[in-house]
């Protein structure tokens, strides 16, 4: 197995709050933050078209237990996995992008976002300033607030995000109200 990912994995313990990129169980690439909810194992999981060794570990809400809605397969090649801070959730929502203030006539609104507000995303997996725009026909980007305009993010009205207000804006408001 991958040194760097086995040393990472044997580092952590029962109930660490962590960060982890690996494969849910439906073999879908997937970010996660969130409690270890049972230390972590060696596993050979379904892969591809065969069978690969990698770390079993579940991750989700304190108090939550281990299920097949939060298990995460860690495989050697893309598997990362860090003990990170707990968030402030207070901040944050997991809202329907339509209550961030977006609409089609929205101009210059922007958010933090943290990701895709899943079933099994307990909490936000990134931190990243954005712009929110839409495209057309129904389709809104999420781009970088910088210089290069990167796309994040690409979704509907009505898609579940994680999403917090910008620290200057005005609390009490959201942001495409200014």
């Amino acid at each position: 197995m991958h040194t760097n990912l086995e040393t990472a994995v044997a580092a952590l313990n029962d109930g660490d709050h962590v960060h982890a990129h690996g494969t849910d169980s439906r073999g879908v690439d997937t970010p996660r933050a969130g409690y270890l909810l049972a230390s972590p194992r060696p596993e050979t999981g379904q892969r591809h078209s065969g069978r690969d060794e990698g770390w079993l570990v579940f991750i989700g809400k304190r108090g939550d237990t281990p299920a097949l809605s939060n298990r995460l397969m860690l495989y050697p090649d893309t598997g990362r996995i860090a003990r990170t801070p707990e968030q402030d959730l207070s901040l944050w929502r997991a809202t329907t992008l339509r209550e961030t203030g977006a609409s089609a006539r929205t101009k210059n609104l922007r958010i933090r976002f943290g990701g895709p507000a899943t079933r099994s995303a307990v909490e936000p997996t990134q931190d990243t300033t954005v712009r929110v725009t839409y495209n057309t026909e129904g389709w809104y980007s999420l781009d970088t607030a910088d210089d290069s305009s990167t796309q994040v993010f690409e979704c509907r009205i009505g898609t579940k995000v994680w999403w917090a207000p910008l620290p200057d804006a005005p609390m009490g408001m959201f942001p495409g109200a200014l």
